[in-house]
């Protein structure tokens, strides 16, 4: 006959322990995503006097020109640093000194060789006021 070896009070407890990381792991996790889902989908409004040039909001800048006003990350790709230093239509990451053109988010000088993110920006008509969607241009990369 198998006799089996009662578990012990310390045993218990750890292996109680244990899932309880586990499960908090988890709920953290989700929660965490949840909250990226979420900074997705959020829109930020601005009203239509935007100036002409670099406007930056934290996570976006807008690119107002006289023909068109695009919206783009302020994440550098190369490393993930965010990206506020300009000059005139230049902007640089203070990190490693990635430079990119402000008007299409197109990489000018390294370490950075992809673009930034372009973000929908629209203008809403009905309220008069631009739109920028934190979701990225869908089928179109940063390029003009």
């Amino acid at each position: 006959m198998n006799k089996r070896k009662p578990i012990s009070r310390k045993e218990f407890f750890q292996a109680l322990a244990g899932l309880f990381l586990i499960f908090a792991a988890w709920i953290w996790s989700r929660m965490s995503n949840f909250q990226i889902e979420k900074e997705n989908r959020l829109e930020f409004r601005h009203g239509k006097d935007i100036q002409p040039g670099i406007s930056y909001f934290g996570k976006y800048y807008i690119f107002r020109s006289e023909n068109t006003t695009r919206a783009f990350s302020t994440t550098c790709t190369h490393a993930g640093c965010r990206i506020g230093n300009s000059r005139g239509s230049m902007l640089q990451c203070s990190c490693h000194g990635s430079q990119f053109e402000a008007e299409t988010g197109k990489p000018l000088k390294g370490p950075a060789i992809k673009p930034l993110q372009e973000f929908e920006c629209r203008f809403d008509q009905k309220t008069g006021q631009w739109v920028v969607s934190l979701q990225p241009v869908a089928g179109k990369l940063s390029q003009s």
